[in-house]
């Protein structure tokens, strides 16, 4: 019984090392190599599955061990994420520049069934609405062209190069990038959005067969006949797409997938358009780099010195036109700035000048206003005689009278009051007289205060008076019954007042007339005054109305310093002097002022009420 279980143990212990060695060497749990490859995706992703899912079933299937994740990206994308991945799929040109971007390699390009020659398939495209009115390549200038990118190669740089090798230049279209899939274009043009697209070839065929596209409504642009190639193109062809290997996949790995993409047997594709059935070796890629070679695009873009170079040699005849006028303008800039500058000191030197010119005319109004006031004083003195006779007069009158009323003791204290107050009234007015003509003559600085512009009138025609009356002649004077108050210097005023009433007494005396008549009125509105000087003497004549009021001119041999002093006053005083034809004969001088702000004030208030 004993030996029976030794040998059943030993059975079952040797069992368990064969189950335990089977477990170790069976793939299930072996750990799987992950390889991640990208592509790119000018379709859209449901159409690059399509395209090339039997790729990576194919390659899933010749190597067990690795496991295969595809992922569909954009131009843009893939840049970003190139060093993220082990194997790329695009199209030529793209891995053209990828070769010098991210150092990657082709290991395998795919092999064309629309081309009997299976190594070019790749090309562009350019095509219309059939209606339009572009009747082939020559006529693009200034059109709108639809393109998913300027980067894409046979969407975009195949038909770029070649209209620039057709046309000798660079073709004149205004670009407008759509965006990935190139389905997008296509739309674009049908819907009128753009006047030409351009798109890699065989998309339009593609497109037709799956009921996508009507392609009677578009109408290809210079289409290139080949018999070996089954799909309208504008460009030549170009290699295929590549199989790319990126830096750091392990040579072992890669020669493993290079044997199994070209050991893919010829299956069916599921585009017959746009399909690959499956890979060759690596073929040349001469004519793709060529293009970026003549478009200057990496890497054969040109640095700014070069740029300049050929611009300058291209252009050298328009550069030298450039020179010549940008030297011209300096020429003339420096000129400018020289005429400028010499300007500036002739006006600096011009403004000092004109200052002291301006300093000297202020202290000449000044010594002629003093002049006219002292040329008056020959119309005054028989005044000042003849106004102080009368309070004098007056005051020894009045003297006299209490003197006597005294001596026969008939002087109550009633009457003693009375007789001084009279005798005090008159003193006062000679004084008052005697401080206005001796106000008027001196030259003292400007007081403005409120006058009572009526009684301004009433001291001036008082003075005049008598000098009108040697003359024969009469001083009307009618005062208004309300206040006319004016913000002036009452000094300068009356000074204009006598100059104008001496003019009047001469234009009176001139003409010859007895007993003539000088009217002074005194008006006002709710704002302004009006005082008006009007004689019926023998007027202006119509030559001299312009040279009245210039300085040192008179045609009666005086200094002609009268009405220019007087027009000077007015405008310090913000007014205005004219002096006017009477309908008859005679003259009427108006001076117009400006109502004191208080006086203004009242008269609005009793226009509201």
């Amino acid at each position: 019984m004993r030996g029976f279980l030794q040998r059943i143990v030993c059975v079952a212990l040797f069992l368990a090392v064969l189950v335990a060695n089977q477990l170790a060497a069976s793939p299930v749990f072996a750990q799987s190599e992950m390889v991640r490859v990208g592509i790119l995706s000018y379709r859209g992703s449901l159409e690059t599955q399509r395209t090339w899912a039997p790729t990576i079933e194919h390659l899933q299937r010749e190597l067990p061990d690795v496991e295969f994740s595809y992922l569909p990206l954009t131009l843009q994308q893939i840049a970003e994420q190139a060093d993220q991945l082990d194997f790329i799929i695009t199209n030529p040109g793209h891995s053209f520049q990828l070769e010098r971007i991210a150092g990657v390699s082709r290991i395998a390009s795919a092999r064309s069934h629309v081309n009997k020659s299976e190594m070019q398939d790749l090309g562009s495209v350019i095509f219309t609405r059939a209606d339009s009115g572009i009747g082939g390549l020559t006529e693009l200038k200034g059109a709108s062209a639809g393109v998913v990118s300027t980067e894409a190669f046979g969407g975009y740089l195949a038909a770029k190069h070649s209209l620039q090798q057709s046309l000798g230049t660079e073709p004149d279209l205004r670009v407008k990038p759509l965006g990935f899939p190139q389905q997008t274009v296509v739309e674009a043009v049908v819907n009128g959005d753009v006047q030409i697209g351009i798109v890699r070839a065989c998309l339009l065929e593609s497109m037709s067969a799956a009921g996508k596209l009507d392609k009677t409504q578009i109408r290809v642009l210079g289409q290139q006949y080949d018999p070996e190639f089954a799909c309208a193109r504008t460009t030549e062809l170009y290699p295929g797409w590549a199989f790319l290997k990126v830096p750091g996949v392990s040579p072992q790995l890669a020669t493993r997938i290079t044997q199994a993409l070209l050991s893919m047997p010829d299956g069916a594709c599921t585009d017959e358009w746009l399909g690959h059935a499956n890979w060759i070796a690596p073929v040349s890629y001469a004519a793709v780099e060529r293009v970026y070679r003549d478009l200057a695009l990496y890497p054969y873009n040109k640095d700014l010195r070069q740029i300049l170079k050929d611009w300058v040699e291209r252009n050298y005849f328009l550069l030298g036109v450039i020179i010549l006028l940008s030297g011209a303008f300096l020429l003339h800039v420096g000129h400018v700035e020289f005429l400028v500058r010499r300007r500036s000191r002739q006006l600096e030197t011009a403004s000092g000048k004109l200052a002291n010119a301006l300093q000297r005319n202020l202290m000449l109004e000044s010594e002629l206003a003093h002049a006219g006031r002292v040329s008056s004083m020959n119309i005054l003195a028989g005044s000042l005689a003849h106004d102080l006779k009368q309070p004098l007069g007056a005051i020894s009158t009045f003297a006299h009278s209490l003197r006597q009323r005294l001596d026969r003791g008939t002087a109550d204290e009633e009457t003693l009051q009375k007789q001084l107050t009279r005798i005090s009234e008159q003193a006062n007015r000679a004084s008052d007289f005697i401080n206005s003509m001796r106000s008027f003559l001196n030259k003292q600085p400007e007081a403005r205060r409120r006058v009572d512009l009526r009684d301004l009138v009433d001291e001036t025609v008082m003075l005049m008076r008598t000098f009108a009356a040697k003359h024969a002649c009469q001083l009307q004077w009618d005062p208004p019954q309300e206040p006319v108050f004016v913000c002036c210097d009452d000094v300068q005023l009356r000074q204009v007042m006598v100059v104008l009433l001496q003019n009047a007494l001469d234009a009176t005396v001139e003409a010859g007339l007895e007993d003539g008549v000088i009217s002074i009125q005194l008006d006002h509105t709710a704002e302004t005054c009006e005082l008006r000087v009007c004689d019926q003497g023998a007027g202006i004549p119509k030559e001299l109305e312009e040279k009245v009021f210039e300085p040192f001119y008179s045609s009666k041999g005086s200094l002609g310093l009268g009405l220019a002093t007087a027009l000077s006053i007015v405008d310090s005083h913000e007014g205005d002097l004219t002096l006017k034809p009477m309908p008859e004969a005679g003259t009427c001088a108006t001076v117009r002022l400006l109502l004191s702000r208080s006086q203004t004030e009242e008269n609005h208030d009793t226009a509201t009420r």
